[in-house]
């Protein structure tokens, strides 16, 4: 039987076509199981923020955040206007998914993408918000820009870093988000990485419908799948389930300024 626990889903994408079939039939089954107790549902351009900011309208335990994603980035910073009216709503937790990725070539150019990193950073300190930084393939040029701003809260999502970078960014109160890639058998240097993150600043996530865990890896990801990533890092970290899920629990409140 399985153990009764509550967690936190600090990183989803339910407004993706993926879930069109079914998506407030999963997200109803999932509160009404009384695992799941809140999920901050990040936006990735204007349109997904908006949709994120009316999908927590309808649910007590969804936060959404609002921003452009790297790969979501135009020419220059004019969209970025269409997110602004967002940042005061009642449930906006955040400014996110944002960052930078140097994976593709085709990609937007690193110097637009720097751009509209610095740009949202600021707005993150105008409004008094935390931050969701993506990162992939461009962690010296994150350090770099997090290191200028070193004043707007900070979590890095699904990290893929090194143990030694961790340990810079956990020095600037910095949380460190971990997704199923945790389950995964190639994943060893990520495992360091959960090991070494101080109690206090260690949060969990879906990034559904991606990334979905081990055994299921290869499925559509939700955030039913959450405890398979708690259960992992419960194990890596020699603590209990219900000790970690509570931990995690406490840490996403607080990060994105939750009082529930």
């Amino acid at each position: 039987m399985n153990e009764k626990i509550s967690l936190f889903d600090t990183h989803a994408h339910y407004v993706d076509d993926a879930f069109d079939a079914d998506r407030h039939e999963l997200l109803s089954r999932l509160f009404n199981s009384g695992e799941i107790c809140g999920i901050v549902e990040a936006g990735t351009n204007a349109e997904t923020s908006r949709l994120a900011a009316s999908l927590a309208e309808q649910y007590d335990n969804i936060w959404f955040a609002a921003g452009f994603h790297p790969s979501d980035i135009t020419e220059n910073l004019s969209n970025l206007d269409e997110i602004v009216p967002l940042l005061s709503h009642p449930k906006c937790a955040a400014i996110g998914e944002i960052g930078l990725d140097y994976h593709y070539d085709d990609g937007p150019p690193r110097e637009q993408q720097l751009l509209w990193l610095d740009a949202q950073l600021s707005l993150a300190k105008q409004y008094g918000l935390p931050v969701i930084i993506h990162c992939r393939d461009a962690h010296s040029d994150t350090m770099d820009i997090l290191r200028a701003h070193k004043d707007v809260r900070c979590v890095l999502h699904s990290y893929s870093g090194s143990a030694e970078l961790l340990r810079e960014h956990v020095k600037f109160d910095r949380f460190i988000s971990f997704s199923g890639v945790i389950t995964f058998k190639n994943a060893k240097k990520t495992l360091d990485c959960v090991r070494a993150v101080p109690d206090g600043q260690i949060l969990i996530e879906t990034d559904c419908p991606y990334l979905t865990p081990h055994p299921h890896r290869g499925k559509r990801n939700d955030t039913g799948y959450l405890r398979l990533t708690a259960e992992a890092a419960a194990e890596l970290r020699g603590v209990s389930l219900e000790d970690f899920a509570s931990l995690t629990v406490q840490n996403s409140k607080r990060f994105f300024g939750i009082r529930q």
